[in-house]
């Protein structure tokens, strides 16, 4: 039995280097694709149509071409909170924990956002607010991009309850002007 195992094995010994044997390996590179939904969370805006929010004085608003205007903001913060409630101390030179700062008056601070002004593109088909007086207080009218290039102008119509220098929020698409609104300054 033994003599019969070495056999085999001196044979298979003696065919290895009688021959040459070649070894061919291919290789492929296989890509799959799949696709997969995520759902969104609720009350979250769609990927892609998120706007920018700037707030801030108009310094002008001049007409490009018929199609649109050009808009330079003063860009400033409106803070609320304790954000307003902090700076408005460092402001005063009050030194306070963030959290027990006292409150700023209309729960609200407006401050400069830099000495850059901005410009933005306002389409001629952009629309938005303005705060103007009716229903026992005031309503949000709606204006062209027009309108509010009149009304920078120093237009007496629509009638406003408090300048435009009261601030105005905008919402922006790249460099675009996608929506106005003028914000109440009790």
């Amino acid at each position: 039995m033994r003599f019969a195992v070495a056999a085999v094995a001196l044979l298979a010994l003696a065919g290895c280097g009688a021959g040459e044997t070649t070894v061919s390996t291919v290789t492929s590179t296989v890509t799959s694709t799949r696709t997969v939904t995520v759902q969104q969370p609720s009350g979250s805006p769609a990927l892609g149509v998120q706007d920018t929010r700037y707030f801030g004085q108009i310094v002008s608003i001049t007409q490009a071409d018929p199609k649109r205007f050009l808009l330079v903001l003063k860009p400033e913060s409106f803070l609320v909170g304790v954000t307003a409630n902090v700076a408005n101390a460092q402001q005063q030179g009050t030194q306070c924990a963030p959290l027990s700062c006292p409150g700023v008056e209309d729960d609200h601070l407006v401050v400069s956002a830099g000495s850059q002004k901005l410009t933005f593109v306002l389409p001629a088909t952009t629309a938005g607010t303005v705060l103007t007086p009716g229903g026992g207080n005031f309503r949000n009218t709606k204006v062209s991009a027009a309108q509010l290039a009149a009304i920078v102008g120093g237009a007496k119509t629509p009638k406003l309850i408090e300048p435009l220098d009261s601030g105005l929020w905008f919402a922006v698409d790249v460099d675009e002007i996608t929506s106005f609104a003028q914000q109440f300054q009790p």
